[in-house]
């Protein structure tokens, strides 16, 4: 079974903004900015619990805090009515770019088509298809094939001599899950009720602190895009199925 990420789409608010990412004008802020958004917003940016290092659930939990002049305190579940969370500043200044990536999961592939059963369909349609709260976003798409977009960008990033890192990020269950963070994987771990956002990542470490964005130019990138209405993103993503070889295959028509 493979993981394939298929294609990877990009939401603006302005045409002007998408215009500017197809010439490879990309905007990069600093993953603190979306910890420090307003939680009044509603369109799935803000998130207080970004880039955590440990989630603990207050069942069974002990801390023990010694302040010199005063001496110990504890801390036991009996004080705690959510789950204790920790962070590290470092992860504040890293430069993010989000994505959302059309991505297939549990699938093989034959012929670069996706093997799938006539009583799998339906659950290939699902995880094919864009949740609408995804829109919030931005009334512009662009729309770029993952494996070209992301070829062109770490040939980019690879000059720049900066770390950089890219994944699909993972989204753990807040009410179950329990202890720490893999550090390597701290900036691309949110909670579950994010998960709609299906968010492919990419970390930069600048080797800087601060609140400045990070603005990159990797060349023009109108050859591979798209620019859509993002109302019109399910209708362009279409399934294909093939019923004399049960072969599912993505309509890649742009």
């Amino acid at each position: 079974m493979s993981e394939m990420i298929w294609h990877l789409i990009k939401f603006f608010n302005k045409k002007q903004y998408a215009d500017d990412f197809i010439k490879g004008k990309l905007h990069l802020k600093r993953l603190g900015y979306f910890r420090n958004l307003e939680s009044g917003k509603s369109d799935g940016r803000p998130d207080a619990n970004e880039a955590l290092s440990h989630w603990l659930q207050p069942d069974g939990l002990r801390i023990k805090f010694s302040v010199p002049g005063i001496g110990e305190t504890e801390i036991t579940h009996a004080d705690l009515a959510a789950p204790v969370s920790m962070s590290v500043d470092y992860h504040n200044h890293l430069h993010i770019f989000c994505l959302y990536a059309v991505h297939t999961t549990g699938f093989d592939l034959t012929d670069g088509k996706i093997d799938c059963a006539e009583d799998e369909v339906t659950e290939l349609e699902r995880q094919l298809r864009i949740d609408s709260r995804n829109l919030e976003f931005g009334e512009y798409a662009v729309i770029t094939p993952a494996p070209v977009f992301l070829d062109r960008m770490k040939n980019h990033l690879q000059t720049r001599g900066d770390y950089f890192r890219g994944r699909l990020v993972e989204y753990y269950d807040d009410k179950t899950f329990n202890g720490e963070i893999p550090i390597r994987e701290i900036p691309f771990w949110k909670q579950k009720h994010f998960s709609y956002q299906n968010e492919f990542r990419i970390c930069i470490d600048s080797k800087t602190a601060g609140d400045n964005p990070l603005n990159l130019e990797i060349g023009n990138i109108s050859d591979i895009c798209a620019l859509i209405n993002s109302s019109e993103l399910n209708d362009l993503l279409k399934l294909q199925v093939s019923t004399s070889d049960s072969l599912g295959n993505i309509n890649e028509d742009q």
